[in-house]
């Protein structure tokens, strides 16, 4: 059973990093509110790369806004050695 998912093993991890694209761009959260409609503490989550699960349409709503692609803000960083 070595290869169940039970047994922690570090597999990596997803970055979310909006805050950097944005704040070298100068848009801020109010401004992705107002354009998006989407609810400010939504916003405030990606923003801090706290946001748990990741919606589709959120992520290409923040793309359109913030004039990026999903690769700019989203990675896969490989489990440390």
């Amino acid at each position: 059973m070595s290869d169940s998912v039970l047994i922690y093993k570090d597999y990596g991890e997803i970055v979310f990093d909006l805050k950097s694209i944005m704040d070298k761009k100068g848009i801020t959260v109010t401004k992705v509110v107002r354009k998006t409609g989407l609810h400010h503490h939504v916003v405030r989550r990606y923003y801090e790369g706290t946001a748990e699960r990741y919606d589709k349409e959120v992520l290409a709503k923040m793309c359109y806004v913030v004039g990026c692609k999903l690769e700019d803000i989203m990675y896969y960083r490989k489990p440390r050695e």
